[in-house]
């Protein structure tokens, strides 16, 4: 007798995140939940042949890059219209950004090109309009119209986020890096011409692990 393939309940991952956002100040529609839940039953079918994040149940999923991207949203209101994801992998934080924030465009860079090919899926799938993507490294991009914005998430130590980037981004731009482990090494490694705005706590529900997000500006 063979074994039933598993299925992922949508239905059980929309009551989840749904419950979780009503604990944040993240306002959202009922479209954007639904398509909040089905780009987690996207991540766990592709995920499977792709390989593309070592967190395998879809509950966690939830927690882990659903709401732990969504959390952000609320820092980036006023941040110009123009952002970018840097190192975006699968599409965290940018695909749920983009979710959440309409109005606003999103580039998702990574020089990786098999997770592109998710994020490409699930902006068609989920009919996202507000996105481009970019496959190279960010230090070898030209730009015709700098970031407003450059987010990062989990990519690389702070001084190094301004290394690659600092070509990209607009003058009177900002970067927002999500960090989980913020050690003071990192911050002292940052230059003098970086100015460090803010260290905002992030609270991401059910999840006992520190989240912070580090508001830096290239001094003029």
């Amino acid at each position: 007798m063979r074994n039933k393939p598993s299925v992922v309940d949508k239905s059980e991952i929309l009551h989840k995140i749904e419950s979780l956002i009503s604990q944040t100040d993240i306002s959202c529609s009922q479209e954007q939940l639904d398509k909040m839940a089905t780009l987690v039953v996207l991540l766990e079918k592709w995920n499977k042949a792709l390989n593309l994040t070592a967190i395998r149940d879809p509950l966690q999923m939830v927690v882990l890059h659903i709401l732990d991207s969504a959390v952000v949203s609320p820092l980036i209101k006023d941040r110009g219209n123009n952002i970018a994801d840097v190192g975006t992998g699968a599409g965290f934080p940018g695909l749920v950004l983009a979710i959440l924030n309409p109005d606003k465009h999103f580039t998702l860079i990574d020089s990786i090109a098999k997770k592109l090919s998710f994020v490409r899926t699930a902006m068609v799938s989920l009919n996202l309009n507000n996105i481009s993507i970019i496959n190279d490294r960010c230090e070898n991009i030209e730009l015709d119209k700098k970031f407003d914005c450059i987010l990062s998430r989990a990519f690389a130590p702070l001084c190094k986020i301004i290394e690659w980037c600092k070509d990209l981004i607009a003058k009177d731009g900002v970067f927002i890096a999500m960090k989980a482990n913020l050690e003071h090494d990192e911050l002292d490694q940052i230059d003098e011409n970086t100015t460090i705005e803010e260290i905002i706590e992030l609270k991401v529900p059910s999840l006992d692990a520190k989240r912070q997000a580090v508001i830096m500006r290239i001094k003029d």
